[in-house]
């Protein structure tokens, strides 16, 4: 099924969204830190740091601005309010009954890929959209910050979602780990010479690459866009010569 995208299209309404989500978050996160440390999720187990007299000044004449208790409580009720708005647009977006089945893949987690994805009508084959998504090569090389040079083409919220969802994958769905030891078993078998993260980094690389691939076509037929075939790398096969599709990632 195809739909035809007038108006302000689903996937900016998402995005819109996601980034009024994160800045709930972060601030909520902010000020839970101060003014509730004992219920804050620290990195490390344990007691909060102890409250300097420095700390309390802060949060005192940040009280006085409007930034106390009150100002918490809004951003933890605007996170609340942002999430259950994203689910409900995901729900109706043309990727959810795809992703779905999808383990690993929640409604918020389908939500920032979407507002990651950014608009798919740029995306005319998928190693451009590997390329917004941060996953393109310069080189046969993964492109690098580097002082003094042109960041890498991702925004810094494609990155952060891109990690959650490799991590997510990586550790929920049986067959992204497949593709995970695969890759990184191949990369050790022709490069022994080199370190063991440059094999776990290839491994993490690939089934992104491929699940990403997945994705952008679907998302593209989704909405009566041309995804053309065949895809341009055979990465995007599996062991048994056949191309990878979104259904291999989905359990019932």
């Amino acid at each position: 099924m195809s739909i035809t995208m007038t108006g302000t299209r689903p996937d900016e309404q998402i995005l819109r969204c996601f980034f009024r989500l994160e800045e709930f978050q972060m601030q909520r996160l902010r000020f839970e830190r101060m003014l509730h440390p004992d219920h804050f999720k620290w990195p490390k187990k344990g007691a909060p740091p102890p409250m300097s007299e420095t700390k309390k000044i802060k949060i005192e004449e940040l009280g006085k601005i409007g930034f106390g208790e009150n100002f918490f409580q809004a951003m933890v009720k605007g996170e609340e309010l942002a999430e259950d708005e994203l689910k409900e647009l995901v729900e109706r977006h043309v990727l959810w009954p795809w992703l779905e089945k999808v383990r690993g893949i929640g409604l918020v987690m389908a939500g920032k890929f979407i507002a990651a994805g950014g608009d798919i009508r740029k995306a005319e084959t998928a190693s451009g959209f590997w390329k917004g998504m941060g996953l393109g090569l310069e080189d046969g090389k993964a492109p690098r910050r580097e002082r003094g040079k042109t960041s890498i083409p991702a925004f810094p919220h494609v990155t952060r979602v891109g990690e959650q969802i490799r991590q997510q994958l990586l550790m929920q769905n049986p067959f992204y780990h497949e593709l995970y030891l695969s890759h990184k078993a191949d990369y050790r078998a022709r490069y022994p010479e080199k370190p063991l993260m440059f094999a776990h980094k290839h491994g993490q690389r690939i089934p992104q690459k491929i699940f990403y691939a997945c994705l952008w076509r679907k998302w593209r037929e989704g909405y009566g866009l041309p995804a053309p075939l065949p895809y341009v790398f055979d990465i995007l096969k599996h062991d048994s010569g056949r191309i990878i599709t979104i259904e291999d990632f989905q359990t019932e």
